[in-house]
């Protein structure tokens, strides 16, 4: 299982220097998370400055759009990650998936805790939340990795990912849950990567 480092919880004048600190480490993909402050808290960032730092160092990167109109938003996260998110709750999540496809990333689906499993079309890349969206720090809620096992017998050959409180012990029950990467923030971030170590020497070669 692969991993991408999101530094949602990283003060912005840190956030260079921690990003540069974790791709030395082995990290090859960062995961930018982005907010319209209704559908989740505020947080996230903007894309400019998530542009800017990829740019900085090199990583990949892909997208998670948390809004009720995720199609207005994903045009500029469109132009530099490849992969890009919006959630099935969102009002638009159909036409969102499809501007980006047109714009020439992967589209995925997010899906909140309350979205069963049932519900989520097949064959679509899938990054499954184990926290309410925008709630950074929150616990790991374990009723996830039922839902990754679900999602991953719907259809065995889709992008399976899981976001939200991950940290290293939960990594081997996600991985045997079916997801192919989780997106690790606190755990990773603050003086962690040493209990990364082996999953990010593993993920040299990161984009999912």
């Amino acid at each position: 299982m692969r991993i991408a480092g999101s530094l949602w919880s990283v003060p912005a004048e840190d956030r260079l220097t921690t990003a540069l600190r974790l791709r030395d480490a082995g990290l090859r993909r960062l995961h930018w998370d982005t907010t319209d402050g209704s559908f989740a808290a505020a947080g996230g960032f903007s894309p400019d400055a998530a542009a800017e730092l990829a740019s900085a160092t090199g990583l990949s990167a892909e997208a998670h759009v948390m809004a009720h109109r995720a199609g207005r938003e994903v045009d500029a996260w469109t132009t530099f990650c490849d992969l890009v998110f919006v959630h099935i709750e969102s009002d638009d999540w159909q036409e969102a998936l499809a501007r980006i496809e047109r714009r020439g990333a992967t589209p995925g689906l997010a899906v909140s805790p309350q979205t069963r499993a049932a519900d989520v079309p097949a064959d679509v890349a899938v990054l499954c939340m184990s926290i309410v969206p925008g709630q950074a720090g929150s616990a790991f809620d374990t009723a996830v990795l039922h839902k990754l096992t679900a999602l991953r017998r719907a259809s065995p050959g889709r992008r399976l990912g899981v976001d939200g409180g991950v940290r290293r012990p939960h990594a081997d029950a996600l991985a045997s849950a079916g997801a192919d990467w989780a997106v690790v923030g606190t755990d990773l971030v603050f003086d962690q990567e040493d209990a990364w170590a082996e999953v990010l020497a593993a993920g040299v070669d990161a984009s999912v």
